[in-house]
């Protein structure tokens, strides 16, 4: 008998030293949406601090993909601008920004970026195949450069992890052709 009375006293001063512990945790603000860690000079952190990128910005943060850019990874992307998402069709941006269409924004996203650095100098009129899996065709004229319809804007932005080259529009993977009024020209 006494022991079980030593072992009911132990359990409750082990209890009672815990109540403190799990009240303080009550007590602490819920953590919010954890914050991809974006290497400064990074790809990630150019897009997002450029004038020309909310959209861009916000829709790699939305699929996960500032994290990635924001990394050491040396990628090349093709950089379309506020003003090129605006040529979407009418609902098509807010349509892909919903949750459960997450995937097929993540690869309208990287269908716009190709691993490994690559300068404007080097670009050729080619066939790439891009992150998302699907060739981007690539055409050259003189200093133009076409990227599908879309042209070249901008080129050799730097970056410690890569070139961005600005686009005119959002070029579009066939495999999202039709989708919420996309085409993939």
């Amino acid at each position: 008998m006494k022991t079980k009375t030593i072992l009911q006293i132990a359990a409750g001063l082990s209890l009672a030293t815990m109540a403190p512990l799990a009240y303080a945790e009550a007590e602490k603000p819920m953590a919010t949406e954890e914050k991809a860690e974006l290497t400064p000079g990074s790809l990630a952190t150019s897009i997002r601090d450029g004038a020309t990128y909310s959209i861009l910005f916000k829709a790699l943060h939305a699929t996960g993909l500032d994290a990635t850019l924001g990394g050491k990874d040396i990628y090349t992307v093709f950089a379309p601008t506020d003003e090129a998402f605006g040529k979407l069709p009418e609902g098509t941006l807010d349509k892909l920004m919903l949750p459960e269409n997450q995937e097929k924004l993540r690869s309208l996203l990287l269908y716009h970026v190709i691993p490994g650095q690559v300068l404007s100098s080097s670009l050729t009129d080619s066939e790439v195949k891009t992150a998302n899996g699907e060739k981007v065709d690539i055409d050259v004229d003189g200093k133009q450069v076409e990227v599908e319809d879309s042209k070249v804007v901008n080129a050799d932005v730097m970056a410690n992890n890569g070139v961005i080259h600005v686009v005119d529009k959002v070029i579009v993977p066939e495999s999202l052709d039709g989708f919420a009024g996309l085409d993939a020209d």
